[in-house]
């Protein structure tokens, strides 16, 4: 699956670089909707960006490596200019 990976989809991985966080705690922190949090979310799993697994009643996302190298490739272009 082909992804445009938008400034609020690198958000959101560069978040997950940090640690694995719940939708709703990634919507808050980028200020945006649940749902609209839950459709880059599943846009990014779908591409192979971030997996996800059951953590009690949430469900926890964190960074594949795809997405690690994702985030450092941003951060060297960042750098570079």
């Amino acid at each position: 699956m082909s992804l445009t990976l938008t400034d609020a989809k690198r958000t959101i991985l560069a978040l997950l670089a940090d640690k694995p966080r719940h939708g709703y705690a990634l919507a808050s922190e980028v200020g945006v909707q649940g749902s609209t949090m839950y459709e880059h979310l599943q846009q990014l799993e779908g591409a192979g960006y971030v997996t996800s697994h059951e953590d009690g009643r949430r469900r926890m996302y964190k960074l594949t490596r795809r997405g690690e190298l994702t985030v450092e490739a941003d951060q060297i272009g960042d750098s570079t200019g």
